[in-house]
């Protein structure tokens, strides 16, 4: 597979967020088994007050994975998400979001990454006064996205809901709306907190059957934290173990069970204590 180059113009040569965009990737081949680097940290730290709540992650992501972030409450988890989807600083260590070093760029540059990053987070809430149909409309005009509606609403079972206003549905189907919704702007970066909570099992396999789904068409990554120990095993490629802001363990989901575990779930009881 070629990474293309892309040229874009630069207006009378001046250090501007037009000249950022005209940053051109090395062109490279990659072999079978080496994807696109979309997430790097390396030392990453993160302080509230006297309160260390992450110490000196490392992680990568690369394009078509799908990664677990586990931890009791408390070990960092949403820090470290919200600190990948931009919207915390951080106090040391390096963060590069699409091969670009996030505490390097201006805020327009940063609001570019942005359009690439899509994010569920708990709890979630949109306009009352929406109907679901017209909820997936709206966003599909914001993303200016080419996504097919009426496929969004069949992939996602929404049919029986479509015309109910988004207030009235259940929490585990505005949990599905709002998955829909993050679906539509075809990221290259997804990221979940906590995505099944609330769902009953056929919610859960609806979701996981789309992410399957989403990076077999589009090779877009997917970050996500979760308590169901059962789903990492399932169907998470990597598993980073956050214990106390330190991740503790990041391995493939095939690697820690080589270790002798019978399961993630004997794993992360192991070595998490309440």
């Amino acid at each position: 597979m070629q990474l293309t180059v892309e040229k874009r113009p630069v207006i009378e040569k001046r250090q501007t967020d037009l000249e950022w965009l005209d940053i051109v990737r090395v062109q490279r081949t990659t072999t079978e088994g080496l994807r696109m680097e979309i997430v790097r940290v390396s030392n990453l730290q993160k302080t509230y007050g006297d309160n260390k709540v992450l110490r000196g992650i490392d992680f990568t992501a690369n394009a078509g994975e799908v990664i677990g972030v586990i931890g009791k409450n408390g070990a960092g988890k949403s820090t470290f998400l919200e600190i990948l989807m931009t919207l915390k600083p951080y106090d040391n260590g390096n963060v590069a979001v699409l091969e670009m070093e996030l505490q390097s760029l201006s805020t327009s540059q940063l609001e570019h990454i942005r359009k690439d990053i899509s994010a569920v987070l708990q709890p979630t809430q949109f306009y009352k006064t929406l109907k679901v149909i017209e909820l997936l409309k709206l966003f599909k005009a914001y993303y200016n996205s080419n996504v097919d509606i009426e496929q969004i609403v069949s992939d996602f079972k929404l049919g029986p809901h479509r015309k109910k206003y988004f207030d009235k549905l259940s929490g585990g189907w505005k949990q599905i709306v709002s998955l829909a919704i993050a679906f539509l702007s075809e990221p290259k970066l997804l990221i979940l907190d906590e995505p099944t909570t609330g769902l009953d099992p056929h919610m859960r396999n609806t979701l996981w059957t789309y992410i399957a789904d989403y990076n077999k068409r589009t090779g877009g990554t997917v970050i996500l934290t979760t308590h169901n120990m059962d789903e990492v095993e399932m169907y998470c490629d990597k598993v980073m173990l956050l214990n106390d802001g330190v991740n503790e363990v990041f391995d493939s989901t095939e690697g820690i069970l080589s270790t002798g575990y019978k399961s993630i779930n004997e794993f992360y009881l192991s070595k998490v204590s309440i």
